[in-house]
C-alpha cells in the first residue's frame, strides 16, 4: 500500500510526459498554465531588467556626453582655423592696399613693418615698429603708410623703432601745395585732434578747403611727392601775416598695421 502511495504519482507523471510528447494533448493545458504564472515571472524578474535598463541609460548618456564633448572640440577647432583664415585675409588685404598705395615710390627699396604700439597724447605722438638697426634702418628715414606720410624715425635700436608723428607738435614737415606748388612749413597741433597748421603761407595764396599738401624736398628733411595732408580750415587772422590753415593727414593711425620704411635720400 505504502509502495502505491509512492509511485503512483511518479507513473501518472511518465504518462502525462510521454503522452504529451507523443500527442501533445497537454498543449492549451501548458498555454493556460503560462498565461496564469506570466504576471508572477515579470514580477520575478523585473529587478533584473530595471538594471539592464539603467545601466543602458547610463551608457547612451556617457555616450552622448562622450560625443557632445568631442563635437565642441571640434566646432573649437573649426573656429580657431576660421579665425586664422580670416586674420591672414585681412592682413593680406592691409598688405595688398599698402603695396598699391596710390603715391609714387620711387623705385626706393622699402622695408615692411608692423606696428607694434601707438602713443598719442597731446604733447607727444609716436609709434613703435618692429624693425630697427638690425634690419638696416637708421634715423631719420621716413615711414610711410598706405594713404601717405605717417612719419619719421627718431629713435632705433636693433629690434625696434620710434617713429615721430607728422601730428606731434615737435615735428616739422616742409610742404607744397599739390595744385600749385604753394610751399609752407607743417606742424602738429598740442591737441587731442590729430591736426596739422601750416605756417608761412602768404594771405594773398591760391589755397582752399581739399587741397592736398605733399611734403618737399627742401631742407632733405622728406623725401619730395608723398601725400601729408589736406586742407580742412584756411582764414586769414587780423594779427597774423600769415594765412591760417589747418590740415587732416591723408594718413591716420586707425587701423595702421604695417608701414614701409623708406630712404630720405
Amino acid at each position: 500500500m505504502q509502495f502505491l502511495k509512492l509511485f503512483t504519482p511518479v507513473f501518472i507523471a511518465i504518462f502525462l510526459i510521454l503522452s504529451d510528447y507523443k500527442f501533445s494533448y497537454l498543449d492549451s493545458v501548458k498555454q493556460f498554465i503560462a498565461k496564469l504564472i506570466s504576471p508572477i515571472y515579470l514580477v520575478v524578474n523585473l529587478p533584473s531588467q530595471l538594471y539592464i535598463w539603467i545601466d543602458e541609460q547610463g551608457a547612451t548618456k556617457q555616450a552622448l556626453l562622450n560625443q557632445n564633448k568631442q563635437l565642441n572640440s571640434e566646432l573649437t577647432r573649426l573656429k580657431g582655423n576660421l579665425q586664422t583664415h580670416n586674420a591672414l585675409l585681412l592682413e593680406n588685404q592691409k598688405l595688398t592696399k599698402l603695396l598699391g598705395a596710390s603715391y609714387q615710390i620711387n623705385g626706393q627699396k622699402l622695408i615692411l613693418g608692423r606696428v607694434s604700439s601707438v602713443s598719442q597724447s597731446r604733447l607727444k605722438k609716436q609709434i613703435i615698429i618692429n624693425k630697427g638697426s638690425n634690419d638696416g634702418l637708421a634715423i631719420g628715414q621716413v615711414v610711410l603708410g598706405s594713404e601717405g606720410v605717417v612719419g619719421q624715425i627718431t629713435q632705433i635700436t636693433p629690434l625696434y623703432a620710434t617713429v615721430l608723428m607728422l601730428t606731434d607738435p615737435t615735428q616739422h614737415v616742409p610742404i607744397k601745395n599739390q595744385r600749385n606748388g604753394v610751399r609752407g612749413i607743417a606742424k602738429g597741433l598740442a591737441s587731442n585732434q590729430g591736426k596739422l597748421v601750416v605756417n608761412f603761407i602768404e594771405p594773398e595764396s591760391d589755397v582752399v578747403l581739399g587741397d592736398v599738401f605733399l611734403s618737399s624736398a627742401i631742407g632733405s628733411k622728406f623725401p619730395a611727392g608723398y601725400p601729408v595732408g589736406k586742407v580742412a580750415h584756411v582764414e586769414q587772422h587780423p594779427d597774423d601775416p600769415f594765412l591760417h590753415i589747418e590740415l587732416t593727414p591723408i594718413q591716420t593711425t586707425e587701423q595702421l598695421e604695417f608701414v614701409l620704411i623708406g630712404s630720405n635720400n
